[in-house]
């Protein structure tokens, strides 16, 4: 048995008798994700591949490894599958657009719209943290692609810079909804529990609690922070433990809108994302 060393799928790879693996544009966790050209329409969109950790391998088809149990990674390549299908509900101009979903060489792929730009994480590191009015204005339209999110009975779950593409100064992206769930609902998608150390609200780190829209906010606030600091806000369970968390390098009036938007206590916050957004807005000075 013959096993290739890299895990990425070759350049020139034909999936689904139409799309064309160009290359990689990054790997995570549980995935690859390809730029590649859809042979149909005659485009570029990015095509995300599920493939775990310590996988390998036999031509094309991926290969778990030993310790791996079946039964489970079947299961996970079902979340994988409903990650795309969560997605593809939303229609807002702010959320990548999820076009297709199949399976092929023993794994699973979902089809997304290509997006050419940095996410926050990368912009902010390249031109420096922002000034409250630019902060503002990418944090708003963060704030409307979730209440499109919100209002179709789902939350984010995941929402942090990385997942953030900011298309040019007042155009934004959301993307990976691996951690999306139905809002105020026990039943969650197998990876829906994710958390990210520094922009998941307390109540995430603890799995019975419902997912709600106050999770979301809090996270936004979290990348506000991050907008206007350059900095990863304190994690919330350093927070619980009584470390502070400083107050970010912007004006008074912002400063109270992102400690609202993460307070500990979820009855503290903003209780929609509506109320979020008209505090923004009346801070656009």
């Amino acid at each position: 048995m013959i096993y290739i060393a890299e895990v990425e799928l070759p350049k020139g790879t034909l999936l689904k008798g139409r799309y064309v693996v160009e290359r990689s544009l990054g790997s995570g966790g549980f995935g690859i994700t390809y730029l590649c050209m859809d042979n149909v329409v005659g485009e570029y969109v990015a095509v995300k591949e599920y493939f775990p950790k310590l996988a390998v391998r036999e031509g094309l088809n991926l290969v778990i490894p030993r310790q791996y149990d079946i039964q489970e990674h079947y299961t996970r390549v079902e979340s994988f599958l409903d990650e795309s299908k969560i997605a593809s509900k939303f229609v807002d101009v702010r959320i990548v657009r999820q076009t297709d979903s199949f399976r092929e060489n023993s794994t699973a792929y979902y089809v997304m719209e290509y997006v050419e730009g940095p996410t926050l994480v990368q912009f902010i590191r390249s031109n420096g943290p922002l000034k409250a009015q630019e902060a503002v204005r990418i944090a708003e339209e963060i704030s409307l692609g979730l209440r499109s999110i919100h209002d179709a009975g789902f939350v984010h779950g995941d929402l942090k810079p990385t997942n953030v593409i900011l298309k040019n100064e007042r155009a934004v992206k959301i993307t990976d909804f691996g951690g999306a769930s139905m809002r105020d609902s026990f039943f969650m998608p197998l990876h829906a529990g994710v958390v990210s150390l520094h922009y998941s609200a307390p109540e995430r780190f603890v799995r019975c609690i419902m997912p709600t829209a106050q999770s979301d906010i809090y996270s936004l606030g979290g990348v506000l922070f991050f907008l206007v600091s350059g900095l990863d806000p304190v994690p919330a369970p350093d927070r619980l433990k009584g470390i502070a968390m400083a107050d970010p390098p912007t004006n008074y009036r912002l400063r109270r809108v992102i400690r609202k938007a993460m307070a500990m206590a979820m009855s503290d916050r903003y209780q929609d994302i509506l109320q979020l957004i008209r505090a923004l807005r009346k801070r656009l000075f």
